[in-house]
C-alpha cells in the first residue's frame, strides 16, 4: 500500500441508512463496497487496520490502486468485479503479495452483488480472507504426504492398509515388484484378492489374540498371474479415538529365503550323509580288508583245482560256482572299498562331456534288446574338471545302468553336459521312468538302500556315487522326479579341492594299498 493516495471525487453511491454504515464499518472481516465504477464507497475498520490506512485514504480511489498500490487495473483475465455487477454470486480473487517485513501473503478476496429493495445491483461487496496459513500448512502436509509417501515406498516390503472389512485402501509401489501390481490396481479391491479366506482369518485371529503388533508370521499370497509365493508378515491395528479402523500389514517376500532354506537343508543332508559314510565307511572298509585275503585265495585254488582235474570231471560245475561266487563276493568286496574310499586315485585333467560318453558306451550292452530311445546333448565346449577317471566314469555307469532299470526295456534315455552356474560342470541322466517315491527321497543315497529284489543289487552303488562326487567336492541330487520319470544331476568344479589332492598322492605312495586287490 502506499502513503499518500490521489484525491478522489466523491461517492456515486451512499449507504442509505446510518445504522447500515455503522454496522458496516464494525464487520469483524476487512470489507470493502464498491460502486460502479470501482472506487470505494464504505470501509470496515478491520480492512483499515490490516493495511494500516486511515479511511480517507480509502474512500473515493479506485480498488486497484487501494490492493495494489498501483494505476493500472487487474487483467480482465482475473478481474470478477465486472461478473459481480451483472448479479453473479461465489466470484473471489487470489491477491499475493509480500508484507513489510518480507513474508508471503496470501489472500482470498470475495466478491458479492450489493442490490437495493429491488434487487438493482448498486455496487460490488469485497470481503478479505488471509489464507496465508492455510496455505502454509497445505504447503506442510502436501510435503508431509510426499515424505511420508516416499518412505512407504522405500520401504523393503509391500504396506497394505485396509479397512475392517478388507477393503484396500493405500499400498506402497512394491506391489509390482512382489505381487505384479501396479498399487492403482489393488486400490479398491479387498484383501481376498491377495490371500485365501482361511487364511486371512488365520492372520486375523492371531492379531487379536496378541493385543498388539504382530511380527513374522509366514503365509502366503497370490501374484496377479496366480503363482502363490510364500511372505513373511507383520500385522497390527490401525487406531481412531482409541478403537480400530483398519489393519496395516507389510508383507515380505520370502522365496529367496525359502530356496536358501532349501539350500541348507541339502547341505545339512549332506553333511548328515557324510557322517554316515564316513562311520560306515571305516567299517567296510575294515571288513574288506578281512575278506580280500580269503576271497582270493579261494578264487586262486579254485582255479587251480579246476585245471587239475578232466573237463568232464563231475567235480567241474561245483568249482566253477565256487570261483563264480567268490568272484561275486570280490566285486562287493571291490563296492565296499570305493564306498570306504581306500581305492587308489589317479588325478587327471578330463572332459566332463568324455567321461560320460565312455560310460554311455560301456553301458550300451544293457541296452542292446530294449526298446530304449538313447538321446545325448553334449556341451559345445570341452567340461574340463580335475578327477580319477575310473571313478567318474563308474558313477555315471551306475546312474545310466540304475535309468535302464527304472524304464524295464521301454522308453526314453536322456544325457546331457553342459556348463552351470559359478563355473560349475553339470551332466544330467533322466529316465522315463515310474519316478522315485517321495519316502524314498531321503534315503536313495543312504548305504544298502535298495529296492531291488534280493540278489539283484547290494545297496551300495549310490552311496558309492554319493562318495565319489562328494570326495571331489561336488554335488549329487535328484533334479526331479514323478510319474514322468526321474533325472539325477552331477555338478563337479574344475579343479579338484585340495583334501582330494592329498589324499590321492597319500595313496599313490601307499604300498599297503596297491597289494589292495
Amino acid at each position: 500500500m502506499v502513503d499518500t493516495l490521489p484525491t478522489a471525487p466523491p461517492p456515486m453511491v451512499q449507504l442509505n441508512n446510518q445504522n447500515y454504515g455503522r454496522i458496516f464499518q464494525f464487520l469483524p472481516i476487512p470489507t470493502i463496497l464498491l460502486g460502479p465504477d470501482k472506487r470505494v464507497i464504505a470501509v470496515s475498520k478491520s480492512f483499515l487496520q490490516r493495511y494500516g490506512l486511515t479511511q480517507d485514504k480509502v474512500e473515493g480511489h479506485l480498488c486497484y490502486e487501494v490492493y495494489r498500490r498501483g494505476k493500472q487495473p487487474c487483467p480482465l483475465s482475473v478481474c470478477r468485479f465486472s461478473a459481480a455487477m451483472q448479479g453473479q454470486q461465489g466470484l473471489f480473487n487470489l491477491h499475493e503479495y509480500k508484507d513489510s517485513r518480507g513474508h508471503r501473503v496470501m489472500e482470498e478476496v470475495h466478491l458479492s452483488p450489493f442490490t437495493d429493495e429491488s434487487g438493482k445491483v448498486l455496487g460490488v461487496i469485497e470481503s478479505v480472507r488471509d489464507i496465508s496459513e492455510a496455505k502454509r500448512l497445505e504447503a506442510s502436509l502436501t510435503e508431509t504426504n510426499e515424505l511420508l509417501g516416499c518412505l512407504l515406498n522405500s520401504m523393503l516390503g509391500v504396506v497394505v492398509a485396509a479397512d475392517l472389512e478388507g477393503r484396500i485402501l493405500f499400498v506402497n509401489h512394491n506391489a509390482q515388484r512382489v505381487m505384479g501390481y501396479q498399487p492403482e490396481e489393488l486400490m479398491g479391491k479387498t484383501l481376498w484378492d491377495l490371500s485365501p479366506h482361511e487364511e486371512l482369518r488365520r492372520l486375523r485371529r492371531i492379531l487379536d489374540e496378541s493385543n498388539g503388533p504382530v511380527t513374522g508370521v509366514r503365509s502366503q499370497v497370490t501374484k496377479k498371474d496366480g503363482e502363490i509365493i510364500p511372505v513373511q508378515v507383520n500385522l497390527n491395528y490401525i487406531y481412531r479415538d482409541g478403537k480400530p479402523i483398519g489393519t496395516l500389514g507389510i508383507i515380505r517376500d520370502q522365496r529367496e529365503r525359502a530356496k536358501m532354506e532349501r539350500h541348507l537343508s541339502s547341505a545339512r543332508m549332506q553333511v548328515v550323509q557324510s557322517d554316515k559314510l564316513a562311520m560306515l565307511g571305516r567299517m567296510a572298509a575294515g571288513v574288506a580288508h578281512e575278506l580280500n585275503n580269503p576271497l582270493t585265495g579261494i578264487t586262486i585254488y579254485g582255479e587251480l583245482l579246476r585245471e587239475h582235474l578232466p573237463p568232464d570231471h563231475h567235480l567241474q560245475g561245483d568249482l566253477t560256482r565256487i570261483i563264480e561266487d567268490a568272484e561275486r563276493c570280490r566285486d562287493i568286496v571291490r563296492d565296499l572299498l570305493d564306498y570306504s574310499r581306500q581305492g587308489t586315485i589317479q588325478l587327471e585333467s578330463l572332459d566332463l562331456s568324455q567321461v560320460v560318453e565312455e560310460a554311455l558306451s560301456l553301458t550300451h550292452a544293457d541296452s542292446l534288446g530294449l526298446h530304449v530311445e538313447v538321446l545325448t546333448d553334449w556341451a559345445p565346449e570341452p567340461l574340463i574338471v580335475q578327477g580319477d577317471r575310473q571313478l567318474l566314469r563308474q558313477v555315471f555307469i551306475n546312474l545310466i545302468s540304475n535309468a535302464f532299470d527304472a524304464m524295464h526295456g521301454r522308453g526314453k534315455l536322456t544325457v546331457r553336459t553342459y556348463q552351470g552356474d559359478e563355473g560349475m560342470r553339470c551332466a544330467e541322466v533322466g529316465d522315463t521312468g515310474a519316478g522315485i517315491p517321495r519316502e524314498y527321497l531321503v534315503k536313495v543315497f543312504d548305504p544298502f538302500f535298495t529296492t531291488k529284489p534280493p540278489g539283484q543289487g547290494t545297496g551300495l552303488g549310490l552311496s558309492v556315487v554319493f562318495g565319489v562326487i562328494s570326495r571331489h567336492e561336488g554335488k549329487i541330487s535328484v533334479k526331479q522326479t514323478g510319474p514322468q520319470g526321474t533325472t539325477f544331476l552331477v555338478q563337479l568344479p574344475a579343479q579338484a579341492p585340495k583334501t582330494l589332492l592329498e589324499f590321492a598322492n597319500t595313496m599313490h605312495n601307499d604300498p599297503e594299498d596297491e597289494e589292495i586287490g
